[in-house]
């Protein structure tokens, strides 16, 4: 029954894209200026992580956890203001299906001109809640191109019992799902656990143990969605569990230290 409802919500956010006006998915030309970057000390080459927002859009000053631990280890990070590209504050009342799962792809191809010090055959795509899903259905994109991620990160991914990825499970690309047990939104109409059955092969969904929604972010409170509230929690453990998770995978395919 769950997995019927899953494919329900899948096609029926697939059609509500087809309907929406295209201006609501529209990029400007110049998406340059939607693109945070932070490059480690140094001149030689490095390669870059992805982070695609999630439904509460990217402040011009944020600077993400994840930001300067990248740095430290010698990697790069693009932060995507998604939102603010389409005119929008965030993501707020518009349906839950994929709007810019393209554009991890986007900052790679401006990386080749605008950042000489990124090696573009080196990167990965990490999205977190709303931007977890979109990191998810991201392979589309990179059809035909020169590079594939190396892998994807989805933080607590997913959207009322609908979970899905487009990578696939003998894939190049490692696929990563983190979600914490006690994570109410993914909880609620079983998110967690669709998330939890695409693993296979490729693709991994890793229990984080006494973690909330959030939980490798720094701040904590609710959000609401579906007329109920939701928590999220940093979670200081978790959080370097996922990190451990993250460089395992990313160190040795880069050539980094350990």
């Amino acid at each position: 029954m769950a997995s019927l409802r899953a494919a329900l919500f899948a096609v029926l956010w697939s059609l509500l894209g087809t309907f929406l006006p295209s201006s609501a998915f529209a990029k400007p030309e110049d998406f340059r200026d939607f693109v945070l970057w932070s490059l480690p000390p140094g001149g030689q080459k490095v390669p870059v992580v992805i982070l695609i927002e999630g439904n509460g859009g990217t402040r011009p000053n944020a600077r993400s956890p994840w930001v300067d631990w990248f740095n430290a280890r010698g990697v790069a990070v693009a932060q995507v203001r998604s939102a603010a590209s389409r005119n929008r504050q965030d993501w707020s009342g518009t349906s839950c299906g994929l709007q810019y799962s393209g554009d991890a792809r986007d900052v790679i191809d401006l990386a080749r001109t605008d950042q000489p010090r990124i090696d573009t055959s080196r990167f990965a795509v990490m999205g977190f809640s709303r931007g977890g899903t979109e990191a998810l259905n991201s392979a589309k994109s990179f059809r035909g191109a020169t590079a594939q991620p190396t892998a994807v990160f989805s933080f607590y991914p997913g959207c009322e019992g609908w979970c899905s990825t487009d990578y696939a499970k003998d894939g190049a690309t490692a696929v990563h799902i983190l979600y914490g047990d006690i994570d109410e939104w993914g909880k609620y109409r079983d998110t967690y656990g669709q998330c939890r059955r695409l693993a296979g092969g490729r693709i991994v969904f890793h229990n984080i143990p006494g973690a909330h929604h959030g939980f490798d972010n720094r701040s904590s409170g609710t959000f609401r969605a579906s007329n109920q509230s939701f928590r999220y929690e940093p979670n200081a453990q978790a959080l370097e569990m996922a990190r451990a998770i993250v460089w395992q995978t990313l160190a040795p395919a880069w050539g980094l230290p350990n």
